[in-house]
């Protein structure tokens, strides 16, 4: 791909960036301004790489193809270290669709994807490919593509992470074996590993010098120098899951500059993120299988054939080999951000309930050869072959996993991916963590009680005992108050925890909320309907909802929607008359962009 003459980003717009930045010297006259040289910097912004995105789906070559010079990159230099610049630099890397209809630009819309440590560039160019296909027919398609007509739309890899300055931690140290199963973890060796593993990892990581600097406060500053030299006054963003605290600690540091913000599946800034990530997840995710999944599972004994009743569901679970639950608990919690899912959330638990059946009656359960023919005989579904293969090939890869996990009790050298490392970073660096080990241990115990499924994943969040403390303060959340912010929410979000989100939003006197009930959406804007859909879209056009809070009907499951009358929490979503044109040109496709934008906000699982 032959590369186009670079383009600097000032021009008339250099003027402005200037006065907003306060360019003059910081300490009098003859006193220079160290971040001066980052506020003047000019970026070139080029034609951008195709391979920046790293893997990037075929689904997004036509916009990639028809975006033309409108798509451009750049890469931004950044200080190491905000308070003291001449530690070195760090460079952010950015993806720029410009407006396109530049008379009429508002400003940059810049968006985050969570994480922390997700990279912003891919899934974010996936969001701006669906709503390319918006319908100018359409009152929503037409307000969709307003977005991209008078938006430049802006993703950016946060420092540490994608094709920015990379975070790595590693070490040739061994992990050593966890036991994580419900009835056999609390021992004192067992919880000696975890102590261990956590030290590990807090060390591997803090050998790394630009370690320290890779947390919230520094991305915000990161965040706000991008917005000067991208000529706004204002930050227009649209953050999702932690991407809403990142939104929420530049608010309470520069509200003043605040645009329209939109918070998607929120934090409660005012917590710490060890209550409000590690420690809120597995309860969430608790909560989703009580309280949605198996309801659903039971409203459909004759596609899932798990039963009519939910507490004889549970007990099935329950009685599960410990070692089952153990590996079943990662597969259920990755499928637990996306209503799309809901099936294979609950036929997962189907092919668990087989996989224990076969090992209960499997002589020697180390025995995988005999245990895969065990598997082969073993009917999951007496009514669709198509469905029994699908979960049959879900148990083999439980019991690959079991077999990992419980009879090769693999471990491996501590060797963190970027995006793995930078959660760790920003966990550890921005707030205060629990470091009394009895206290942690504590902490555990009453996660297994309320969680036993999904409380076993907090074992590989253990670091932040031994990372000596935070390396910033969070601001104040009194600054945000008084700012017309609009927050989004599932009721059932598994993965920010909506207890927390209700907390975060009656702190927030002058925000709004568009609230979804009966769904477990994580990440829920765009939802393809007709009224999440407008309320938010408006909301970034300029106009802020009314009412304090919107309720709009969830979406119905799979299954629900194919049998009349299901008695679900979720009612189906109002559609537009029949006389009115589809939002999208091609829904399908459009629905499997938004799809794949939304897969773009699981995080990586660090761990078994």
């Amino acid at each position: 791909m032959k590369l186009s003459r670079s383009v600097s980003i000032f021009g008339a717009a250099l003027a402005g960036a200037l006065l907003i930045f306060g360019l003059s010297a910081c300490g009098g006259d003859d006193t220079p301004d160290p971040l001066q040289k980052y506020r003047e910097q000019s970026v070139q912004w080029t034609e951008c790489d195709p391979t920046i995105l790293g893997v990037r789906s075929e689904k997004l070559d036509d916009l990639w193809a028809s975006a033309g010079e409108r798509l451009r990159c750049g890469f931004v230099r950044a200080p190491l270290d905000w308070s003291t610049p001449e530690r070195g630099d760090v460079v952010i890397a950015v993806m720029r669709l410009a407006a396109g209809t530049p008379e009429k630009r508002r400003g940059s819309l810049v968006f985050n994807p969570g994480g922390p440590g997700a990279d912003g560039l891919s899934i974010t160019f996936a969001l701006f490919s669906a709503f390319a296909k918006s319908n100018p027919d359409n009152p929503q398609g037409a307000s969709q593509l307003r977005l991209l007509n008078e938006y430049d739309m802006v993703g950016f890899s946060p420092r540490g992470t994608g094709a920015s300055t990379q975070l790595h931690c590693g070490t040739n140290e061994l992990k050593r074996f966890v036991n994580s199963s419900v009835t056999e973890w609390d021992t004192p060796e067992n919880i000696a590993n975890v102590n261990y593993n956590g030290s590990k990892i807090a060390q591997a990581c803090l050998k790394n010098p630009i370690t320290p600097y890779i947390n919230t406060d520094a991305t915000v500053r990161d965040m706000d120098l991008l917005r000067g030299l991208l000529g706004d006054e204002k930050l227009n963003y649209v953050g999702y899951s932690y991407g809403t605290w990142l939104g929420s600690w530049y608010a309470s540091v520069f509200p003043e500059k605040v645009g329209r913000m939109v918070l998607d599946s929120s934090l409660d800034f005012n917590s710490t993120l060890e209550q409000g990530i590690f420690g809120g997840q597995p309860p969430a995710r608790q909560r989703l299988l009580d309280e949605v999944m198996i309801p659903y599972a039971v409203r459909h004994p004759d596609y899932f054939h798990l039963g009519t009743s939910e507490a004889d569901l549970r007990a099935l679970i329950s009685q599960m080999s410990p070692y089952v639950q153990d590996v079943l608990a990662g597969p259920l919690s990755n499928l637990g951000y996306s209503r799309t899912d809901a099936d294979s959330y609950v036929s997962t638990i189907a092919a668990a309930q087989g996989l224990d059946a076969v090992l209960k009656t499997t002589p020697d359960p180390s025995d995988m050869e005999a245990i895969g023919s065990a598997l082969d005989q073993y009917v999951f579904d007496p009514v669709s072959e198509e469905r029994n293969a699908v979960i049959r090939n879900s148990a083999k890869n439980l019991r690959l996993a079991y077999f990992q996990r419980w009879i090769q009790r693999a471990t491996w050298s501590i060797s963190l991916s970027p995006s793995e490392a930078v959660l760790f970073a920003v966990h550890c660096n921005d707030t205060v963590s629990t470091t009394d080990l009895t206290a942690w241990a504590d902490l555990l115990r009453g996660w297994a009680q309320k969680s036993p499924l999904f409380f076993s994943s907090m074992m590989d969040y253990h670091a932040c005992s031994f990372w000596g403390g935070p390396k910033v303060s969070k601001p104040a959340l009194t600054p945000m108050k008084s700012l017309d912010v609009l927050l989004v929410q599932s009721q059932y979000d598994a993965a920010t925890n909506t207890d927390g989100a209700n907390t975060f939003f009656e702190q927030l006197p002058a925000a709004r909320r568009v609230y979804v009930p009966g769904d477990f959406q994580h990440g829920v804007y765009p939802y393809t309907d007709s009224c999440v859909d407008p309320l938010v879209t408006s909301y970034l056009l300029g106009d802020s909802p009314t009412q304090r809070e919107a309720v709009c009907a969830g979406h119905p499951f799979t299954q629900d929607a194919l049998v009349p009358n299901t008695n679900t929490k979720a009612a189906s979503a109002p559609e537009s008359p029949a006389s009115v044109p589809p939002v999208y040109k091609d829904p399908e496709r459009a629905r499997e962009l938004i799809e794949e934008f939304k897969r773009g906000l699981i995080p990586p699982q660090y761990g078994h």
